[in-house]
């Protein structure tokens, strides 16, 4: 695994930051997040269907899979499934990041990555408490347990942080140990948007193949690269254009369909993957 994973996962989630500080968190932000995410969930199904494929022949896989889609529509008609879709991706975003790389991870057991998990999830949570509207009480709960978990976490692995080649190792391989419970105490000051954790998720996974040299051939990682230009050039093109037909001739159920739609893709694109 090259080093530099943890160089680009603070560089995607600083430029996500910084454009969420730029843009606000209106349609404009909401436009850049639709325009890269449709392209992530369909590109995510084109280089997931062997996995898809091998699921769909194991019956509690293919009884997942098929709740997925009908837990996906709800998010079309009921607002309140947007609070669960931030549970929900806090989830996939902390085991993603948990078992990015399962080599690195082997070594440990299932309550040590557990505890990585508890670490990320609370961490992210934490961090988007603003829009949660947990309460004061919940609010403390979540941010005391992104730091324990954290600091347990690396407590647990110290013997990792004794050398400096081990230590970058370490950090780079488990990123979020520390950005997690980061972006949790920088929200005492400056209020995360869970948007911005989303649109973070999309840029990283699609820039994967600059940290995982060996994960496509060299025509395929030509394709990938082209693939991803086009489809997020033309979903960002479609979705900055809609915001300003949505502004100028007041047609903002074009932009609502449009939203409740990628919440339901984004259920069934979680539960699948």
């Amino acid at each position: 695994m090259s080093r530099r994973r943890l160089s680009l996962s603070l560089a995607v989630l600083v430029g996500c930051l910084l454009l969420h500080r730029v843009v606000g968190g209106g349609l404009v932000f909401e436009a850049i997040i639709l325009g890269t995410g449709y392209p992530h969930v369909l590109l995510g199904l084109k280089y997931s269907r062997r996995g898809i494929k091998a699921a769909m022949e194991r019956t509690p896989a293919k009884l997942t899979m098929l709740i997925a889609v009908p837990l996906g529509m709800l998010a079309i008609t009921y607002g309140w499934d947007l609070y669960a879709l931030i549970f929900y991706f806090g989830l996939h975003h902390a085991l993603s990041e948990t078992y990015f790389d399962k080599d690195a991870g082997s070594g440990y057991g299932s309550w040590s990555k557990g505890l990585l998990v508890l670490c990320i999830f609370s961490g992210y949570l934490s961090a988007t408490r603003a829009q949660l509207g947990l309460g004061s009480v919940c609010d403390a709960i979540l941010f005391i347990t992104a730091l324990a978990s954290s600091a347990a976490f690396l407590m647990l692995n110290r013997s990792e942080l004794a050398e400096r080649t081990r230590l970058l190792g370490f950090l780079n391989n488990h990123s979020w140990v520390l950005i997690g419970p980061a972006l949790a105490v920088l929200a005492v000051w400056y209020p995360i948007d869970w948007k911005v954790i989303i649109l973070y998720h999309f840029g990283f996974y699609g820039l994967l193949p600059l940290v995982k040299q060996g994960m496509l051939s060299d025509s395929n990682r030509r394709t990938f690269w082209i693939e991803g230009a086009v489809w997020n050039g033309f979903g960002l093109s479609v979705f900055l254009v809609t915001v300003i037909f949505a502004a100028v001739w007041n047609v903002q159920f074009l932009f609502w369909a449009s939203y409740q739609c990628f919440l339901a893709l984004t259920y069934m694109h979680i539960t699948w993957s």
